[in-house]
């Protein structure tokens, strides 16, 4: 594929995900989520993570915001997560702040209680039936690579999991950050190699040959999303892949290499998938495999229990982003956190705006594999204004393979 990218359009194109941009209508649509919307539609129908497997004890339930909708996530007593819309149908409470019994939840004001699929099934004091009114909505739920997953589309949920699972054995890590812009920005930057040389040099990290690798990049679509690679030094390919629709796996080095475990793998493959929050705001969450077994594997997690304390120790990412943006502070005066990836990250994407301005853009070279994600992108959205089927994504059943695994 060949695209000249330093004009917003490109004419006479030979392919759907080659076609111009429609920058007016397309750019409107892509950054929104919320019920109704193209951008919404397009997300409910796949599963989507909500929350690390660790966060929800048993028989504990909480209140989530995806999407611009808020939920109320719990594990009944025996170890089963559940989804079910966030307030009562009676007077309006938080279901999260009530009482997880079995595999139900009954709410804290007047103990109407809801079954994992939202039915309400008591109304103590009240006369005998349930009105339909009374009952919420149930959201398929699963647990994979460390977190647990909701599909919040109408009708039956596509197969789950939606993305394969680790190859080999070893420590499974997951981690999240709360990122304070659009999801589709963030998920840019996460599909976007080429920032890495700069967004990420205070801890010299992620060097790289802009020339090899810009005149190397390679990207097809396939039945699962995207795959990508670019020769970064003689004979050595990285590979890299986009699923539908928010994932992105990569083969990366630990979060700070400063702060890295010791006898951890310089590389572990991982996923990033990105999650919208509300149209300002999103979840990144990453799940990594770090290839240790036996005794290696246990004082590897001995060892990460030490800095895992130092991260919580630590300012946030979050909050010294923001003061990076609205202070005199620069990156370099946090080169030894224990999470300066994020930090970077955060300012980068921050720094665009919540909604970042693209019509404004003046895309280059380095921006091939973003130009080809948003015409995915866009076709699909445009199928669904027009009332017709989008692609029906596959799973992806064989991990695309490159020099560092």
């Amino acid at each position: 594929m060949s695209i000249e990218l330093d004009q917003p359009a490109t004419a006479g194109a030979a392919s759907p995900t080659e076609r111009p941009l429609k920058y007016d209508a397309f750019f409107d649509d892509l950054p929104l989520s919320a019920p109704g919307t193209l951008g919404g539609r397009y997300l409910r129908q796949f599963w989507l993570p909500v929350a690390r497997s660790v966060d929800i004890p048993n028989g504990r339930a909480k209140t989530i915001k995806i999407m611009n909708q808020e939920f109320t996530l719990y594990r009944g007593t025996a170890g089963t997560a559940h989804l079910v819309d966030n307030r009562c149908s009676h007077r309006g409470v938080q279901l999260s702040v009530g009482y997880v019994e079995e595999d139900s939840i009954r709410c804290l004001y007047h103990g109407w209680k809801y079954g994992a699929d939202g039915q309400c099934v008591e109304r103590p004091g009240e006369a005998a039936g349930i009105p339909p009114k009374a009952h919420l909505r149930g959201y398929p739920t699963g647990e994979h690579l460390g977190y647990i997953w909701g599909y919040f589309g109408e009708g039956a949920a596509p197969p789950f999991p939606s993305i394969p699972g680790f190859e080999g054995e070893g420590l499974v890590e997951c981690f999240y950050q709360h990122v304070p812009c659009n999801y589709f920005q963030a998920l840019e930057n996460d599909w976007d190699l080429y920032h890495a040389a700069f967004t990420h040099r205070t801890g010299g990290m992620h060097g790289v040959d802009f020339d090899r690798m810009v005149a190397t990049d390679q990207l097809v679509e396939t039945d699962f999303g995207v795959v990508r690679r670019n020769e970064v030094g003689p004979g050595l390919v990285f590979a890299s892949t986009l699923l539908q629709p928010t994932t992105v796996r990569l083969v990366i080095p630990p979060n700070n290499a400063i702060h890295a475990v010791g006898g951890s793998p310089r590389f572990r493959p991982a996923y990033g998938i990105t999650v919208p929050i509300d149209d300002h705001n999103c979840f990144f969450f990453v799940t990594e495999m770090v290839f240790l077994t036996g005794q290696q594997a246990e004082d590897y997690h001995a060892r990460f229990g030490d800095v895992q304390a130092l991260r919580n120790q630590a300012p946030t990412a979050f909050d010294i982003a923001l003061e990076i943006r609205s202070t005199t502070k620069s990156i370099s005066d946090f080169k030894d956190h224990p999470t300066l990836v994020a930090i970077e990250d955060l300012c980068a994407q921050g720094g665009q705006g919540r909604i970042v301005d693209r019509h404004a853009e003046l895309l280059g070279r380095t921006d091939k594999g973003i130009a080809f994600m948003r015409r995915i992108w866009q076709r699909e959205l445009q199928a669904l204004s027009e009332g017709r089927p989008t692609k029906a994504w596959k799973f992806m059943d064989e991990v695309p393979k490159g020099s560092f695994g």
